[in-house]
C-alpha cells in the first residue's frame, strides 16, 4: 500500500527520527509554518522560534535516504494528492497540526492514520486531561476522610470564580497549614479589575489569573514560617495542576491526597519521579453531595453576590 506522510516538523530530533523511520519508502510532504499561520486557530505557532528553514529540513531528511519523495507542500496543493483509495494511506502526526490538517483537508478521506509517537508538547496534549492510573492507592480511612472534609471547608472560603480548591499540609499527624486558592493582592481583586481568565475558554490560559493556587499558597507560607515540608503530606480537594505538582515534589512532600480531578500534563510523572505517593480519598456519592453542601454553606462567593 502506498503511504503518504503529511507533517509539520519544526525541528529534527530523535522522536522525529523514530517516527519517520517507521515508514520507509513512503512519500513525505512537509507543511510550511508561514502558511499554517494564516489560520486563526494556529496563530499561536508564531511563538515557535525553533522552526527550521523549510528547505533545510527537506534537504536534511532527504539525506537520510528513507523516502521516495521528500518535499514541501503548499496547502492548496493538498487537494491534488488527496484521492480516496484503498491503496493509499495518509499518515498524520497525532498532534494539534496533524489533527487540524486532516480535519480541514482530508475530512472525507477515511484512509487516515494518526501516528501516536510523542514529538512535541502540542496544544491538544497540553490541554488534555488524563485519568490518574488505576494502580494508585485508594483510601476510605476515616482519618484521611476527615482531613479531606476539612480541606473542602477551606475551599468554601475561596472567592475564585472558576474553581474552589482547599488544601491542608499534615506533618506527624497534625495539620500545620491550611488554605485555599485566592486572588492577590486582595481576595476581591477580580471584582475590582475583573479576572484575566475571563479572556480564555476553559482549559486555556490557566496561568493568566490574579489568583494563587491553594497548594502553592501553602508551600509559600511554609517557607515564610520556616516549616520544613520534608516527609509531610498534602491534602488537596482537586488533583494538583502541573505547576503545583512540581512545587510539591521539590518541597519534600511525600504524600498527595486528592478527592477529585485528573492529572493534567506531566503531574503524575513528576510525582512518580520524586517518589511522591498519590492517594485518592474515596467518598460515596451521597457523602460527596453532603460535603459539597457544607462547602457551599461556607462559601463567601454567594455573600459577595448578595451585596
Amino acid at each position: 500500500m502506498k503511504q503518504i506522510i503529511i507533517a509539520y516538523i519544526p525541528v529534527l530530533h530523535r522522536g522525529y527520527q523514530e517516527f519517520l523511520t517507521k515508514y520507509p519508502g513512503a512519500d513525505l510532504y512537509l507543511l510550511d509554518k508561514e502558511e499554517l499561520l494564516d489560520f486563526e486557530e494556529l496563530e499561536y505557532l508564531k511563538k515557535d522560534i525553533r522552526v527550521l528553514d523549510l528547505s533545510l529540513a527537506v534537504r536534511s531528511i532527504d539525506s537520510w535516504e528513507i523516502f521516495k519523495i521528500v518535499k514541501s507542500i503548499k496547502l492548496k496543493e493538498l487537494e491534488k494528492i488527496n484521492y480516496p483509495s484503498d491503496k493509499t494511506k495518509f499518515i498524520f502526526t497525532n498532534d494539534d497540526i496533524g489533527q487540524f490538517v486532516a480535519a480541514k483537508f482530508f475530512s472525507k478521506n477515511k484512509n487516515k492514520l494518526f501516528e501516536p509517537i510523542f514529538l512535541r508538547w502540542d496544544k491538544n496534549l497540553i490541554n488534555s486531561q488524563n485519568e490518574v492510573p488505576n494502580d494508585i492507592v485508594i483510601s476510605r480511612e476515616e482519618f484521611e476522610q476527615q482531613h479531606m472534609k476539612q480541606a473542602f471547608m477551606e475551599a468554601g472560603k475561596s472567592s475564585d470564580w472558576w474553581r474552589h480548591v482547599g488544601s491542608l499540609i499534615v506533618k506527624d499527624g497534625e495539620v500545620v497549614l491550611a488554605g485555599y486558592n485566592h486572588h492577590l493582592p486582595n481576595n476581591d481583586q477580580q471584582y475590582k479589575n475583573g479576572d484575566p481568565r475571563t479572556s480564555f475558554i476553559s482549559g486555556i490560559g490557566t496561568d493568566f489569573t490574579s489568583s494563587i493556587h491553594a497548594e502553592a499558597n501553602l508551600i509559600a507560607l511554609a517557607a515564610k514560617k520556616g516549616v520544613s515540608l520534608e516527609g509531610a503530606a498534602i491534602f488537596a480537594t482537586t488533583f494538583p495542576c502541573p505547576v503545583c505538582a512540581k512545587q510539591i515534589a521539590i518541597s519534600g512532600i511525600k504524600k498527595v491526597y486528592y478527592a477529585k480531578g485528573y492529572a493534567v500534563l506531566d503531574g503524575m510523572e513528576i510525582f512518580k519521579s520524586f517518589g511522591v505517593e498519590v492517594i485518592l480519598v474515596k467518598f460515596s456519592k451521597e457523602e460527596f453531595l453532603e460535603i459539597e453542601k457544607l462547602e457551599q454553606e461556607r462559601s463567601i462567593v454567594k455573600d459577595c453576590y448578595s451585596l
